[in-house]
């Protein structure tokens, strides 16, 4: 199905301007304490009145604005959005509570049409509905509705924008939004985006890292929280910790990490458990970047657990009855720590059977057992402050930082994998939104390789990492002929100033013969020799401007929906046939949407969009750039070296038959770009540039940066006698 209209979240991304810095007090000035209605016993699992006031630090905020058509004159919503795990729960809570709002948790519920006036009406009943939406209007009711990110993964895009539209439509217009929104920055994009070219009002905040005497008050609230009074030896303590982490990692991350919630989390967690202080620093010595940090605070949690409080109560209670025990190292290992903290999430219990020692004595597991269920419950990384449900347990890991750092462990152990599948899974796995700091260990612990069953979590976490301004992209490429190897790239763009922000390059370890992801947004995969699963079954599967060449199409999902805008469209290319599922599609937007496979006739909402992309006479932009973006990325492989490599892989492997790469590879030479040196061809970075030919857009197959070049190559292919052009 087409629509009439369509949003566009990158016409709204490239809109934006940085707005300005403002503080929490001056943004919520004009509200008061709300009226306040019973609410339905049936509906408490997601919407509700929060009563537990909160120690609550304010981070910094920003006002984003726009140059495009989106009103803020008398807006209906106002909406608070915020790169991963940096508090949008947390805030919204805050708010909830000071001002009674009712507070609407949509992870817990699917939503769509008529679900808000249908929750309402379940809320209030029948005989209040029409006074609460008229108190709403006014301003004298308040509504904080938070998890719009864990809704979109959960509802589908098309079903969030019927619950906006829905809302907007019950309220009538006022001065100030009653109605507040919460989510994560890609969410909030397409959400803002959607009230624009919906024509619904609306007033736009970023919530911002911690500054540093905020993050340390962040620090001194969090154990607060923990009913632990703090003595001034304890402020100094904290002080002196944060500015010794501070001083050892780049002053460019600084910001970013030692202002994010669940790092600080992490370093609270680490200081009132230690009772030698200068040890901790001791043990950060050397540590240089942010994810060594990281995991190194983890892993001294998990060692001071095991040495500090199992082991030696274990020695003292068996020295008598069990002496001739020595095995000790094999006991409470990291490892064994981290799959019994996520079997007590999960079942809630301590059973021994959950991780069992090899070669440990029958006749001692029963005493082992024994102090397991005394020392697991309370485990560092283990509490009830982290606002994720999993089944009916309170229990979770104590913040996104124990909760990520476990899976990035546990995804690298052999085996172990589905451990993190099953807890992924309970928490019906489509509504986890990974921190940034999944990312970062994975980085850290996998030596520089990401495991192709992975790689969709792992870009998840980076795309955590986006700020309003900020677009994250990924590219999966394959090099060689006979021996396939692959690499991928993550990168980060700053839409404000058009430069990379970020990025990470890896060695991708295949596992099978295929790449799996669930969702695709901003992705570029070239590998001819894999196969790419799409989506996953019973779950809605979204392709957003992104380009997969590959040897088969597999469809993971019954439901399949494309947003393919311009510049830089949808390229799906499948040598083989498309095979899995026979999806229903639904085409948002068809800018460049370009499709090719053997049997795409089959598919009656693709057939519109049919693509010979083998056709060598007819050389038109996408594969003038795909064939770019093979010969250059093979010079930027190991970018570390130079960017060179043999002239016979070149020419042989990576150009091999293909006449349209062969036509652009003498482009390229022509032009100065690519040149001879002894048996190498080196890349002319300042000629690269001089042309307008820049990584990040090849890699985005973006077409509105590089038709300058594309222009002068079709100049280049007309003129018989090529001394007359110039370069």
């Amino acid at each position: 199905m087409e629509l009439d209209f369509f949003y566009n979240t990158l016409r709204y991304l490239n809109s934006m301007l940085r707005g300005d810095k403002m503080e929490l007090d001056a943004i919520l000035g004009k509200y008061e304490e709300c009226k306040k209605y019973h609410v339905d016993d049936k509906v408490s699992g997601y919407l509700y009145y929060v009563d537990e006031k909160r120690n609550y630090v304010q981070p910094s905020f920003e006002n984003v604005k726009t140059n495009n058509k989106i009103s803020t004159l008398n807006p209906k919503f106002m909406l608070f959005s915020a790169p991963g795990a940096v508090g949008k729960s947390s805030l919204a809570k805050h708010i909830a509570n000071r001002f009674g709002a009712l507070y609407w948790d949509l992870a817990e519920v699917k939503v769509g049409t008529n679900s808000f006036a249908g929750s309402i009406l379940s809320a209030v009943g029948a005989s209040k509905y029409s006074k609460f939406i008229g108190d709403l209007s006014l301003g004298k009711v308040l509504l904080t509705i938070d998890a719009f990110d864990e809704a979109e993964i959960i509802s589908g895009r098309r079903m969030l924008g019927d619950f906006l539209k829905d809302i907007s439509e019950c309220l009538d217009v006022g001065k100030t939004p009653s109605v507040l929104l919460f989510s994560r920055t890609e969410t909030a994009q397409f959400i803002a985006s959607f009230c624009a070219d919906n024509s619904i009002p609306l007033i736009h905040y970023e919530i911002g890292f911690f500054d540093d005497s905020r993050a340390i008050k962040f620090v001194e609230s969090f154990v607060k929280n923990k009913d632990k009074d703090l003595t001034k030896a304890d402020d100094d303590c904290i002080n002196e910790y944060y500015h010794f982490i501070k001083d050892n990692i780049p002053v460019a991350e600084q910001k970013r990490f030692l202002g994010y919630a669940p790092v600080l989390q992490a370093i609270a967690q680490q200081i009132f458990g230690s009772p030698n202080r200068q040890k901790l620093k001791n043990e950060l010595s050397g540590k240089k970047d942010c994810a060594s940090i990281i995991v190194s605070i983890m892993e001294s949690l998990l060692r001071r657990e095991r040495d500090k409080k199992v082991i030696p109560a274990l020695k003292k209670k068996w020295s008598e009855q069990y002496p001739e025990f020595e095995d000790w190292e094999k006991l409470y290992s990291d490892e064994e720590q981290l799959v019994r903290i996520v079997y007590y999430i999960l079942f809630g219990d301590t059973e021994y059977s959950n991780y069992t020692i090899e070669n440990f004595p029958v006749p001692m597991i029963e005493d082992y057992q024994e102090a397991l269920s005394k020392f697991l419950p309370q485990h560092p990384y283990l509490g009830n402050d982290f606002n994720e449900k999993v089944s009916d347990t309170k229990t979770n890991f104590v913040g996104p930082a124990f909760r990520d750092y476990t899976m990035a462990q546990l995804l690298l152990k052999s085996g172990l994998d589905e451990l993190v599948k099953m807890y992924l899974g309970e928490l019906k796995g489509r509504a986890y939104t990974p921190s940034k700091l999944l990312f970062d260990c994975y980085c850290h612990l996998s030596e520089g390789t990401v495991q192709s069953n992975h790689i969709t979590h792992i870009y998840d976490s980076f795309r955590a990492k986006a700020t309003a301004m900020e677009k994250p992209y990924l590219q999966c490429s394959e090099f060689g002929a006979e021996e396939k190897s692959y690499a991928v790239i993550f990168g980060m763009l700053n839409q404000d100033k058009l430069v990379e922000v970020e990025e990470v390059e890896m060695a991708l370890g295949v596992v099978g013969s295929s790449l799996e992801f669930e969702q695709v947004v901003n992705l570029s995969i070239d590998t001819p020799s894999l196969s790419v699963k799409l989506g996953r079954k019973g779950d809605e599967m979204r392709i957003t401007n992104s380009s997969i060449i590959c040897k088969e199409i597999i469809w993971g999902s019954k439901d399949v929906t494309i947003e393919s805008y311009s510049p830089e469209g949808c390229l799906l290319v499948s040598y083989h046939s498309m095979s899995g599922e026979h999806p229903i599609f639904e085409i948002v937007s068809k800018e460049e949407l370009k499709v090719c496979a053997p049997n795409i006739n089959q598919y009656s909402h693709l057939v519109g969009y049919k693509y010979d992309f083998e056709e060598t006479d007819d050389l038109d932009i996408m594969k003038f750039i795909y064939a770019l973006r093979c010969i250059l990325m093979e010079f930027r492989a190991h970018k570390k070296d130079t960017l060179a490599k043999t002239t016979e892989r070149i020419e042989n492997v990576i150009v091999g038959g293909s006449k349209i790469k062969q036509k652009v590879l003498e482009y390229l030479k022509y032009s100065g770009i690519v040149y001879p040196s002894a048996h190498l061809l080196k890349i002319n970075e300042e000629m690269l540039k001089k042309k307008g030919i820049f990584f990040s857009a090849v890699t985005r197959m973006n077409t509105k940066e590089l038709i300058q070049v594309y222009d002068d190559f079709n100049g280049w292919l007309k003129v018989d006698d090529k001394s007359d052009l110039k370069i």
